[in-house]
């Protein structure tokens, strides 16, 4: 996942570059379509992805305007100020985005056909524990920004429900690295542990930026649940469920051109995700409702 597992910002300058607040009930509707540069560049993540959302709105029978915004915060924003009708969140932004009254969830998106994902930590070469996490007791640790999901959230969550403060139990401690940065420092060395997920390490194998034995997983989460497409909070009920069915429905041979490694979508509900709004909770990041 290419993004993604990030809080969401409020930024109204991000925001503005994307279009005027969408309308629904026009004679030709158009279903206004929001992503973040989920791809390298913003022009390869609306070549990647335009294709299924344009088989989505003939099924729906309605127009697209598709939209790549700059970043996730712009994301946020359009959706909030509903300028756009529908988009794809992390499963935290998504989190919050509901908490706010802002989003309401249409599907899940399956990753190699599996609607879950790991937070993972990773060790640097040769570095065995054998006793978890007290082996690991004065270690270096690099986490991802404090803002990411299983970067800092998830991993964070589970040491301090065991009594256990990252910052005070890792000999040296330091938190925000990017994804890539932290799984290249273990496989370098230069870090004894890093956090991260289990879907970017493996896309990182995938495309040759570091090797299957270049750090080993010596902790894993349990499942979580994965991104969602999320729609705005005046969005027509009848037309969620169009997109979602739409979604749901794409034929094996229409999945094919969906970016690696998505695989699909299943309808979506909140239960899954109420183990985040939990640790949010927990950690003090998400107000209690």
């Amino acid at each position: 996942m290419m993004h993604r597992r990030h809080f969401l910002a409020a930024s109204v300058a991000a925001g503005a570059t994307l279009a005027a607040p969408a309308v629904w009930g026009q004679a030709r509707q158009t279903i206004k379509i929001g992503l973040a540069p989920q791809q390298a560049t913003q022009s390869e993540t609306r070549k990647v992805w335009e294709p299924i959302y344009k088989i989505v709105a003939d099924r729906m029978g309605v127009g697209l305007d598709l939209t790549v915004a700059n970043d996730w915060a712009g994301i946020s924003v359009a959706l909030a100020s509903e300028q756009i009708d529908a988009t794809q969140m992390g499963p935290w932004g998504y989190v919050l985005a509901r908490a706010k009254g802002e989003a309401k969830i249409a599907c899940t998106m399956l990753v190699n056909g599996e609607p879950t994902y790991r937070a993972v930590i990773v060790a640097r070469p040769g570095l065995k524990i054998d006793n978890w996490p007290e082996g690991a007791r004065g270690l270096s640790m690099q986490m991802l920004d404090v803002g990411s999901t299983t970067g800092w959230m998830v991993p964070t969550h589970w040491f301090r429900q065991r009594g256990l403060e990252p910052k005070t139990f890792f000999g040296r401690y330091a938190e925000g690295a990017s994804a890539a940065a932290a799984q290249v420092a273990a496989a370098n060395g230069q870090v004894d542990l890093a956090t991260g997920w289990d879907i970017h390490r493996n896309t990182m194998i995938r495309n040759g930026t570091i090797k299957a034995d270049s750090n080993t997983v010596v902790w894993e989460s349990d499942p979580l649940p994965n991104e969602v497409v999320a729609v705005r909070r005046g969005f027509p009920e009848e037309m969620r469920i169009a997109l979602r069915d739409a979604l749901v429905g794409l034929t094996d041979e229409q999945k094919k051109l969906l970016p690696w490694p998505y695989t699909g979508f299943v309808p979506g509900e909140h239960k899954p995700y109420e183990v985040l709004e939990k640790m949010g909770r927990d950690l003090g990041v998400l107000k209690a409702s």
